[in-house]
């Protein structure tokens, strides 16, 4: 089978829309799976910075606590000072 003249003329316009086409579709795999890892690294992201704040707020709400119950005893002192009971 020969190749004739015809023949490359035709060929050669279709060959560089196939390859444009080709490269397309491979820059749209290639964007698509950016974006995927854009979004997967997000969510790692945005998990992290949950369990960090859950992490804070289990701090504050210790050491909230502590400083309420070295509160209290105070409160309770200055109650008692308040109140003269004697039997």
């Amino acid at each position: 089978m020969n190749i004739r003249p015809i023949d490359v003329k035709i060929l050669y316009p279709k060959l560089t829309e196939v390859s444009q086409v080709v490269l397309g579709e491979q820059q749209k795999e290639n964007m698509l799976r950016h974006i995927n890892s854009q979004k997967n690294q997000a969510k790692v992201d945005e998990d992290l910075r949950r369990v960090r704040e859950k992490d804070n707020a289990s701090e504050i709400r210790l050491s909230q606590k502590q400083e309420r119950e070295k509160q209290e005893p105070k409160k309770s002192k200055k109650q008692q000072k308040g109140f003269d009971i004697r039997i």
